[in-house]
């Protein structure tokens, strides 16, 4: 694992890991919150866009309701009616009641949203176009100078509940109008106006209420809520003086998006409701997108990696490891570069330099061996051989009239150790000849120590045929018995064993010496 965690591949795998969770991370996170907030910010104006609309609608509804409202206050036939006493002639006053009468029920007729129109006048005349149980306006309780509207909750004589929106408005005499005859009130069933704004947002599932300048609650998506004031529920500073925007907002713990559009005649505000959790599932989205585009830049960065491993780890590895080849002293190595880029440069350099040492070594092998044998050869002139061989032979003939036996061994055994080395002047041999060569070596050291070292020479006969250097065994003896029995002062035992195994000529010279 140390191996592995301290190599160049590893090494920069991390980095090339780590520069990629540094740079994508930070603008992922950065482009999450950035893509948020405009989701968020185009969410809010796609709401705002729509809630203006439905107050466009309203502010259209609400203007035909009032046009309408004005035919009944400028009509001569109300206000005949609204006047009239005992002494009014009945035909007349018939005739304006059915034009009235008629004209109320076109107006309920064509308008799907009004629910309702009552008017009272003072002389206690009354229009009912639903029959609406108990509905009496106590005229005297009312401040109305022009128009009002309000929230109101109507019930027919059969029990039915209905939320309505009321427009009340005062009817005066024409000829003075100081003199108030009457008060009109027309009913906008709240259902019907929601249903008629609502379809301008098929994709419309959040809250929303219509609230009056006041903030009374005229309509709402929740019924529970019409009569109560906005104000109490949520803050309604950022609305004030401010015809249309959004904001955020707490409400029952959880945080709303609050779109809010103005209707300028009347005051009125149309104000949506959405919870910030249903943005979730967008910003979700996104947050899946950047987490992929992430695992996508982590995925090419492997595949980077891989190919920056077979193109450039890959061959300094191997290069590493023709550098341990060189370093074990193999020179002949060889490595083909591919391409034209640094590392390729850097292989051939290698190459070159491969080559070089390995015909350098070549060069100081071949020069050593040449020195050694003009060494050897030097040595093999200066002596003359004929005249070597006659000295030996006058030596051990004169040993022998003697009967000096053992000089006469020790010469023929260095007469033959002589012959071997001027006889043959090749410096490649066969461990026969290398044995005899050591037997006569041997056989002079016998006499020179006598009893105080032992010889053991043990040949494999497969093995005499074998080519080895000439005089390879005998300086090695020599050290055995220089370095080995004779320091020591002891007697001992020197052995030679010669055999070959897998094809490999082996020489152990091994001694009893310290």
């Amino acid at each position: 694992m140390k191996k592995i965690s301290g190599s160049l591949q590893f090494k920069i795998m991390v980095c090339a890991i780590f520069l990629i969770i540094l740079s994508s991370f930070p603008i992922g996170i950065a482009s999450y919150i950035k893509s948020v907030k405009i989701v968020e910010s185009k969410f809010a104006f796609s709401h705002l866009h729509t809630v203006k609309q439905i107050a466009s609608s309203l502010e259209l509804i609400t203007n035909d309701i009032k046009e309408a409202s004005l035919y009944f206050i400028q009509s001569g036939d109300l206000r005949q009616l609204l006047k009239s006493d005992f002494k009014t002639d009945l035909y007349e006053l018939e005739k304006a009641r059915v034009h009235v009468n008629d004209f109320l029920t076109y107006l309920v007729g064509e308008k799907p949203y009004i629910h309702s129109i009552y008017i009272m006048g003072k002389n206690n005349t009354i229009f009912d176009t639903y029959g609406i149980k108990d509905q009496t306006l106590n005229l005297s309780n009312i401040d109305v100078q022009s128009y009002e509207w309000y929230p109101n909750v109507i019930t027919s004589r059969a029990g039915i509940l209905t939320y309505v929106i009321s427009l009340v408005r005062p009817i005066r005499d024409i000829n003075n109008l100081k003199n108030l005859i009457g008060y009109l009130e027309i009913n906008i069933d709240e259902k019907s106006l929601f249903e008629e704004v609502i379809h301008l947002s098929s994709n419309f599932s959040e809250n929303f209420v219509i609230c009056n300048q006041n903030y009374f609650i005229l309509s709402s998506t929740d019924k529970t809520l019409i009569g109560k004031n906005l104000s109490k529920m949520i803050s309604t500073k950022p609305m004030e003086n401010v015809e249309q925007g959004f904001f955020y907002t707490k409400l029952s713990g959880k945080t709303f998006l609050v779109t809010y559009s103005t209707i300028k005649p009347l005051g009125w505000k149309v104000v949506s409701f959405v919870e910030k959790e249903g943005l979730v599932a967008e910003n979700r989205a996104i947050q899946s997108y950047i987490f992929i585009t992430i695992l996508v830049a982590l995925f090419a960065a492997s595949i980077f990696l891989v190919f920056f491993q077979n193109r450039i780890l890959f061959p300094l590895k191997q290069l590493r490891i023709l550098i341990d080849h060189i370093s074990n002293q193999k020179f002949d190595v060889f490595m083909q570069p591919k391409g034209n880029d640094e590392v390729s440069k850097l292989i051939q350099a290698f190459n070159s330099m491969s080559a070089k040492l390995n015909e350098l070594m070549n060069q100081v092998y071949i020069a050593t061996i040449k020195q050694k044998e003009a060494e050897l050869k030097a040595l093999q002139e200066r002596i003359n051989p004929h005249f070597l061989y006659n000295t030996l032979d006058t030596i051990y003939w004169t040993a022998r009239l003697e009967g000096a036996k053992k000089a006469c061994i020790l010469v023929e055994a260095l007469s033959k150790l002589f012959r071997s080395i001027l006889a043959n002047k090749s410096n490649i041999i066969t461990v026969k000849e290398e044995i005899e060569h050591l037997n006569s070596y041997i056989l002079i050291q016998k006499v020179r120590y006598q009893d105080l070292i032992e010889f053991s020479l043990n040949v494999q006969s497969q093995a005499l045929c074998y080519k080895t250097v000439k005089f390879a065994l005998q300086p090695i003896v020599e050290n055995a018995i220089y370095h080995g029995i004779e320091k020591s002062g002891k007697k001992g035992k020197i052995s030679i064993e010669v055999f070959t195994k897998d094809e490999k000529l082996y020489f152990i010279v091994s001694d009893t010496g310290g």
